[in-house]
């Protein structure tokens, strides 16, 4: 569930607007269809408000009710929430024939991720056969500090801004190659803005080596990375780097500038 502001003194917040989203984000793979009971259990509102919310959400056509138990769930029309951004973000729209020429030129996954929080969002993953095994997870969602792609785009903020990241992130090991510890990830962060790039080796997923480099959209503030994800078990570290990084810094510098002039 999304990080809520807890101002008080908000007087421009809606709480009922609040509300719905809180029962919009309680969906989730546990939680694909849900009576009043269980959205009031799973959100921590009062029943009467779970069920106003809920049921305002299901005339607006976001939710709809599941045959037979008449439980709701997500409607189709959530998804067009998602494609309206994937249209209106500049960075979404400019990097798709970069991400088809990097598809094209490399044998590895192509990713595309936006910085969200503490947290690294994939907006698009086009992936190998190879690499179908690694599933991200409910919502392709991962910890920033434990990822290339996350590293890669923290060296994009001043050092101010990725130690209020760090701060606010649950810093611990996720897989036995994590690195975790905050001075070894601002060592890393550094590293990686001396040389435009960084490697992710099973620090978050089994049998994956992630070469990333990030970018800015500097009309928006948008901070991004474009990953590529290598199966370990048929290529090494060092053929990544001979093979892809060089055309990975080159594809950035080439999107960063289209960016910078439009």
């Amino acid at each position: 569930m999304a990080e809520e502001k807890k101002d008080t003194d908000d007087h421009l917040l809606v709480g009922s607007v609040v509300k719905a989203f809180r029962v919009l984000e309680a969906f989730d793979r546990p939680h694909r269809s849900m009576g009043f009971s269980e959205i009031s259990r799973v959100t921590g509102l009062e029943k009467s408000a779970a069920q106003r919310a809920a049921h305002t959400l299901w005339r607006l056509g976001y939710l709809e009710k599941t045959p037979g138990s008449g439980e709701y769930r997500l409607s189709l029309r959530c998804q067009d929430i998602g494609m309206r951004f994937a249209e209106t973000n500049r960075i979404v729209e400019a990097v798709a024939p970069y991400i088809s020429l990097l598809r094209r030129k490399t044998q590895a996954s192509v990713n595309l991720t936006m910085l969200d929080g503490t947290e690294t969002v994939f907006v698009q993953r086009h992936t190998t056969v190879d690499m179908l095994g690694n599933k991200l997870g409910v919502r392709a969602r991962l910890p920033a500090y434990c990822t290339a792609t996350g590293i890669a785009m923290l060296a994009r903020l001043p050092d101010d801004e990725v130690r209020d990241v760090l701060a606010r992130s649950d810093l611990r090991p996720v897989m036995p190659n994590t690195v975790w510890q905050i001075d070894r990830i601002l060592e890393r962060i550094g590293e990686t803005r001396a040389q435009r790039y960084a490697f992710g080796v099973e620090e978050d997923m089994a049998s994956d080596i992630t070469l990333a480099c990030g970018f800015t959209d500097p009309a928006t503030g948008d901070v991004a990375a474009i990953g590529l994800s290598y199966f370990s078990g048929t290529t090494s570290v060092e053929e990544v780097h001979a093979q892809a990084c060089d055309l990975l810094v080159s594809v950035v510098d080439n999107l960063a500038g289209e960016l910078a002039g439009n």
